[in-house]
């Protein structure tokens, strides 16, 4: 039961394999699909007080993410996000009692505006202003409630709850190499989820049951979560059709103490941050038939309360294609 309480605080760093982007979008008719293979170990976790607690067995997570994007306008982006994407292996015991988080986040619809840059309503060569709206599509996930009693428990990836999200970003184009980019992720939650389909169900069951309750009547409020990053990333030609790029994100993630109701009672949970560095290198091929990106980042976790201390290795694959009528 102790380890999967202690899942419950590793599945919110799955956030961290999500990729951050800048406020550039893509020309009119021009797509990109990235695939993101990410693998994640959590050696053990911060408490309510920030200090490091190990586990005894490191927590380990293979995911794969996945995104498509498309210009619809030279300002104006579709784009389907799924980071974190499907987990088809996963560990975060020892053993024959291991358990497992192996299944499918949920989906991000959404539509990405450019407000000022270049071929913006509002034109800067100089700064770039974007801001994408979405709705978070919640997949099925396991139902925690009949997954506790197992030995070898399968809990879930994400909330699996309907939200809305907004991201922001603001690009400084200093010069030709240097950008610095700021991003902001916040998520909403309206609608409250019922208690059994998340992990804090295994720590909360028993305590609600010993209170003469019943935890299947009971309900979990995630209201929101932000994620704030801060990158400078430089650029520079290594040959003819080869571009060396490298970033360094400054990262700090928030989730607010959850909510729980039921038959009439309540209880808060504690919130919870991540503060983090993100190191990034990667090269983009132009000359070949798809232009193609590859670029490598690590996350390193520095501190934080309330929250799973992940390392997290991605390697992001990006593809670029043009339709007929594209302006390139």
């Amino acid at each position: 039961m102790k380890k999967l309480i202690a899942l419950s605080l590793l599945l919110a760093a799955l956030g961290s394999m999500a990729f951050a982007d800048t406020a550039s979008v893509l020309p009119a008719m021009v797509g990109r699909v990235r695939l993101v293979p990410a693998f994640m170990l959590t050696p053990g976790a911060w408490d309510d007080k920030g200090k490091k607690e190990s586990y005894d067995d490191t927590q380990q997570v293979f995911n794969l993410g996945l995104a498509l994007e498309f210009g619809i306008t030279d300002w104006i982006n579709a784009a389907i996000l799924w980071a974190p994407g499907w987990t088809p292996w996963s560990s975060h015991a020892g053993g024959s009692k291991d358990a497992t988080s192996n299944g499918m986040a949920d989906i991000m619809l959404g539509a990405k505006f450019l407000i000022l840059g270049e071929k913006a309503p509002i034109e800067n060569d100089m700064f770039r202003f974007a801001v994408t709206a979405g709705v978070l599509v919640p997949l099925p996930g396991p139902d925690v409630s009949k997954e506790v009693g197992k030995s070898k428990p399968n809990m879930p990836i994400d909330k699996h709850v309907f939200g809305i999200g907004a991201w922001l970003d603001f690009d400084w184009l200093i010069n030709e190499s240097f950008t610095l980019n700021f991003h902001n992720d916040t998520r909403i939650y309206p609608i409250k989820q019922d208690l059994k389909n998340s992990t804090d169900y295994a720590g909360l069951a028993l305590l609600i049951i010993t209170g003469g309750g019943d935890p299947g009547k009971w309900k979990i409020n995630h209201k929101y979560s932000m994620d704030f990053e801060l990158e400078g990333s430089y650029s520079m030609p290594l040959a003819d059709g080869i571009i060396l790029n490298a970033g360094l994100p400054v990262a700090y993630s928030f989730t607010p103490g959850k909510e729980y109701s039921g038959q009439g009672a309540s209880m808060s949970g504690k919130s919870g941050y991540v503060f983090s560095v993100k190191p990034n290198v990667g090269v983009f091929l132009t000359n070949t038939p798809l232009p193609m990106e590859f670029v490598l980042q690590y996350g390193l976790p520095l501190m934080g309360k309330n929250a799973g201390i992940s390392h997290v290795i991605s390697l992001q694959f990006k593809t670029y294609f043009a339709l007929p009528g594209a302006d390139i």
